[in-house]
């Protein structure tokens, strides 16, 4: 096997010519035993594309934005990342609301990777993605906190940008160590999420939110999953748009806690018996 230092150096290599990602890159050089050519053939040749050299403009974004990085970053924070100090530091910067969907916005465009931390790669070019999608440079915390006033007073209309905060919501909220979130913290990023400025959970005559906390407050005691987590938002979808949930059926493929809050709204409606056997394990 090659010495560290030449693994290195072909993974930076690789990096260069393909634009892969270092996790990528290591892994497919692992696999044709660290011959460059070899991986790079692999590598395209399943898909990957190469590397677009950096326009002059692009440099300039990169360098402002690792700068501003640098700014937040604490004197006992590793290089590349910003803990929890430097977050919330910054978050205030935003004039975002900690107790509000706005704040989980920026933890979405930078990708972060847990409520209190960033790191440089996620700044960086989650903010160069936000500003080619907007045909701008966003690498002042000016133009940063304009942009994020911009996307809450979306956040309650446009689909797409609450599915990405909402999905990215469950990956920075848990523990990196664990697959699902306690119930807890769940019930708090719902009520964040599924409330002004964020797209509130109601129909017509219902007030699916309420329902939702309270059947779960009651009559769940398991820990969260990512399937659980997503399904949620399907049928908050299809409840906020079909409030006699005809769209629900026993033989759907809904997880079985949709199932039971069905049948426990409609108990409350008086319109089916209640789930009193509940798993709870």
């Amino acid at each position: 096997m090659p010495s560290s230092t030449t693994i290195r150096n072909a993974v930076a290599q690789m990096m260069g010519i393909t634009g892969a990602s270092e996790r990528v890159a290591s892994s497919v050089l692992k696999k044709h035993n660290y011959k460059l050519d070899a991986a790079c053939d692999a590598y395209y040749a399943s898909g990957g594309k190469p590397a677009v050299a950096a326009t002059p403009v692009e440099d300039k974004s990169s360098a402002s934005l690792s700068n501003l990085f640098e700014k937040y970053r604490g004197s006992d924070d590793e290089k590349d990342s910003i803990s929890v100090d430097g977050t919330m530091a910054y978050l205030t910067d935003l004039a975002v609301n900690l107790e509000d969907a706005s704040s989980l916005i920026p933890l979405e465009i930078v990708q972060a990777p847990a409520i209190g931390e960033m790191t440089r790669d996620g700044f960086v070019k989650g903010w160069q993605k936000a500003g080619a999608d907007s045909n701008t440079t966003l690498d002042t915390i000016a133009k940063q906190k304009a942009y994020i006033a911009s996307q809450t007073k979306l956040l309650s209309s446009d689909t797409a940008l609450f599915k990405r905060v909402y999905k990215h919501t469950f990956v920075c909220s848990k523990e990196r160590s664990q697959k699902a979130l306690p119930l807890e913290n769940a019930l708090v990023y719902w009520e964040m999420l599924f409330s002004s400025p964020g797209m509130i959970w109601t129909s017509a005559t219902t007030d699916w939110l309420a329902l939702w906390l309270e059947f779960l407050n009651a009559k769940w005691t398991k820990t969260v999953n990512k399937d659980m987590w997503n399904q949620t938002l399907e049928f908050f979808a299809k409840s906020r748009e079909d409030e006699t949930m005809s769209f629900w059926s026993e033989e759907g493929a809904w997880p079985s806690v949709i199932d039971d809050f069905v049948i426990w709204v409609r108990e409350k409606r008086g319109g089916g018996a209640a789930a009193d056997n509940m798993e709870t394990d």
